[in-house]
């Protein structure tokens, strides 16, 4: 290869082991969500302000110029409720297009509440249908888990179920020891992890996770530390060899961490040079991976092994490490290394540690001295058993395959809350306990089971538990014996009433034929089409599926308007009501409505009232709606459309602002006009019924009118002539402004305009005016000539 290609990717995180891969793909994922935190936490500052606001910035910066094309969603955690687990909400589900709705629901984000990350990923993921489909998630966080999961195992079942998931996670201003959760997150599902400290590491590190998920590329990580997990050194030289006899480093770079991008996949050979010592590795990396390498420059640490009892045989896989330096004044300790290797070797310089084991969820600590010289063997007690875990919906029936939710927790406490000890998405899941009683349940759809179990240390048991649950099938038709309805229903299942009537709600779905895993029982279903409603009541059995077909006895009607006969239906700026049929007081009830120009309802088979209004034209029509039949309905609106201007003389332009319009009917009996519409802009389009009417309009002091014929299906231009012009009024002095048109016959004066301003210009009548200036006793006043079309000025003193 003659050309190096160098790419330095700031802010990765220590990824532990020898060789952490990242599993990528060469194409685009469908779909992607951003997880945002917004715990209590983001209110803390770093370099360049708040992290929240700072983090508001830098997602907006990168989804505004995200490729329009890209599926993006967003979830937040934390922005709801204080000391709140479960406040995770998907904000804006992934689409094309999604820019303008992402950054409209970033900068409402007020940080509050927890750090549940864990259980945000895992319905991220779920709503990506990561096991049917290549699904990315970027999580952006300042902070570990705070609601009991474990991001480890989490992306553990996350990576083992899924199609092809990964989570690319960029930890933000995180303190030194708290990564590790979110680095195994990344790893374990393929994805990137990267530090970010400040404004622009956040956003470079945003750039660098959404490229990965565009057109992921094959890259080569190298990471220099003096101890496994540790911090990185610099002044290390790296050189990247080829495979084969050639002698020749294809790439070269220094640093404590340097990467390259990679012009293709295969296996190459790393050599680290630190102070004379060379460290060799072998690095093989496939099409869009990304695979990083730690050299540690150190022999002296020790190597681990955890076992289930004494006298056990030691695990070969699933157990992850921690390890923490000497305790300070205050009892806290600082992480000095790590690994995800069943059996590693941490390379820590001579001292006083703290040794963490962890399978599954059972874990264990010793004490550790360590001395120079060769490493030294440490054994790690874990003190757990196994769970292999299955459900039943009924005695007989074999075990669940899909679809179920496991949650282990301890014994309650004195005040009988239950801790979460883990959790599994897999059907029939194998879970690492400590041992002890436990509290075993299981969620499937809506139905949940529990069983109080005792794990065994070094024991492996089956529990199967029984949920006790049957299946509904549902489904909808708008006329007995008609075809089930295939899309836009919604589904809500109730218990049965408690002693005040009320039904808790039991399950819910959006599905057109849903099938629903119920307790055993009985329950009222409920379906919905549009504005059509209908239900039923079912009895659940254990063990048995249900088929239900609800018969809604409605039809659907296409409504569409027209200004006139044989005109065109009107494309937009239509509102819709349906109104039922009156009741004993005339009163008609609304049945439905919508903003579409042409929508299709679907109602309940009867009578009912329809109204569409088209700016200020209104027209009601009696419809009828057929069960099982779609009616199209077009109502003849016979309205036009005036759009008015004001001039100030004849041929000028448009007056262009300070304007208010009021349009009037025609007069009754005893000559009153009712307002018909308004408007404050410069040009209104007034849409109104066909006739006449009166149009009236008032700028500054000059007010004016004027007739207009409004006939159906067309535009009428109509300028009113105001025949004014401008006076511009200033002064020195303080005081009011006070403006009046000419004497009458009697001598009176009709005040046009009055202000406190000390500068004041307004629109008068064309034709003589009486400008008076006012302070307190002291007044001074002017006759002044207003020509139309013209802007006159006067300055006047109060004197």
């Amino acid at each position: 290869m003659k050309r190096i290609l160098t790419s330095v990717l700031t802010g990765w995180a220590m990824l532990i082991g020898t060789t952490a891969v990242v599993a990528q793909q060469t194409t685009a994922p469908s779909k992607a969500i951003i997880v945002f935190d917004a715990s209590g936490s983001m209110y803390g500052q770093v370099p360049g302000g708040v992290k929240i606001d700072i983090a508001k910035k830098a997602v907006s910066d990168i989804v505004g110029t995200a490729d329009p094309a890209m599926e993006l969603g967003l979830m937040a955690y934390g922005h709801r409720k204080k000391g709140d687990c479960e406040d995770i909400e998907l904000l804006v589900p992934p689409q094309a297009g999604s820019s303008a709705a992402i950054l409209k629901a970033v900068a409402a984000l007020e940080p509050k509440g927890k750090t549940p990350l864990t259980a945000a990923v895992i319905q991220a993921a779920k709503y990506l249908k990561f096991e049917e489909a290549k699904a990315s998630v970027i999580l952006v966080s300042d902070g570990v888990e705070t609601c009991d999961k474990d991001p480890c195992m989490a992306a553990e079942e996350l990576e083992r179920l899924g199609i092809d998931f990964t989570c690319h996670v960029i930890g933000f201003d995180l303190k030194p020891g708290e990564s590790s959760g979110l680095e195994c997150l990344a790893k374990k599902t393929g994805g990137m992890y990267l530090a970010a400290k400040d404004a622009a590491s956040l956003k470079s590190s945003l750039e660098v996770a959404m490229k990965q998920v565009a057109k992921p590329v094959t890259t080569l990580v190298m990471e220099a530390k003096k101890s496994s997990g540790g911090e990185l050194i610099s002044g290390v030289s790296f050189e990247v060899f080829g495979e084969g006899a050639n002698e020749k480093a294809l790439f070269n770079g220094t640093g404590g961490r340097w990467s390259i991008e990679l012009p293709k996949a295969g296996k190459y050979t790393i050599s680290a040079k630190l102070n004379g010592k060379v460290i060799e590795l072998d690095a093989s990396l496939k099409e869009g991976e990304t695979v990083t390498k730690e050299v540690v420059f150190s022999e002296t640490g020790l190597k681990a092994v955890a076992y289930d009892k004494e006298g056990g045989t030691a695990f070969e896989k699933d157990v992850s490490w921690d390890l923490y330096g000497p305790a300070d004044a205050e009892g806290n300790r600082v992480k000095s290394g790590y690994s995800y290797e069943a059996k590693p070797f941490l390379k820590v310089a001579a001292g006083t540690y703290l040794l963490k084991a962890v399978r599954g969820n059972a874990s264990a600590s010793v004490d550790v001295v360590v001395k120079e010289g060769p490493p030294q063997e440490v054994k790690v007690i874990l003190g757990s058993g196994n769970l292999k875990l299955s459900a039943i919906s009924a005695e007989g029936q074999p075990p669940i395959t899909k679809d179920l939710a496991w949650d282990i927790y301890t014994p309650p406490d004195a005040e009988g809350q239950r801790k979460k000890l883990g959790y599994s998405y897999d059907a029939q899941p194998k879970l690492t306990l400590p041992s002890g009683p436990c509290l075993v349940t299981v969620v499937y759809g809506n139905a949940k089971g529990q069983m109080e179990v005792e794990v065994k240390a070094g024991v492996t048991q089956d529990i199967v538990v029984l949920i006790g649950s049957g299946k509904l099938k549902l489904a909808v038709v708008m006329e007995e014996g008609g075809t089930p309805v295939a899309k836009d229903v919604a589904w809500d299942v109730f218990g049965e009433a408690d002693a005040e009537g009320n039904r808790p709600k039991a399950a819910y779905s959006y599905e057109a034929q849903p099938t629903l895993s119920l307790p055993a029982g009985k329950f009222l279903v409920q379906a919905v089409v549009g504005n059509a409603k209908g239900t039923a009541t079912v009895e659940i059995k254990a063990g048995a599926t249900l088929e239900k077909i609800i018969t809604l006895g409605a039809g659907r009607v296409k409504l569409s308007a027209l200004a006139t006969e044989g005109a065109e239906p009107i494309a937009k700026d239509l509102a819709w009501d349906i109104f039922g049929a009156a009741d004993a007081e005339g009163t008609r009830p609304k049945a439905g409505y919508s903003y579409e120009a042409q929508p299709t309802l679907s109602l309940p088979a009867g009578k009912y009232l329809a109204q569409v209004a088209w700016g200020n034209a209104t027209v009601k029509q009696e419809i009828e709606v057929a069960a099982g039949k779609l009616k199209e309905i077009a109502v003849i609106l016979n309205a036009g459309t005036v759009a008015a201007t004001a001039v100030m003389t004849e041929g000028a332009d448009p007056a262009p602002d300070g304007l208010s319009w009021d349009v009037f009917g025609e007069p009754n009996a005893e000559g009153e006009r009712t307002k018909v519409a308004y408007s404050y802009d410069a040009q209104p389009k007034f849409r109104l019924i066909a006739g006449k009417y009166l149009v009236t309009v008032t700028r500054g002091g000059v007010a004016a009118k004027s007739e207009v014929e409004v006939i159906g299906g067309k535009m009428i231009p109509k300028a009113v002539n105001l025949n004014a012009g401008t006076l511009k009024l200033s002064s020195s002095t303080p005081g009011g402004w006070d403006i009046y048109g000419p004497q009458d016959a009697e001598g009176n004066r009709k005040k046009l305009s009055y202000s406190y301003d000390q500068n004041f210009k307004v629109a008068l009548p064309a034709g003589k005016a009486l400008v008076v200036r006012s302070e307190g006793q002291k007044k001074a006043e002017q006759e002044v000539e207003i020509k139309a079309n013209t802007l006159s000025e006067l300055t006047l003193d109060a004197k």
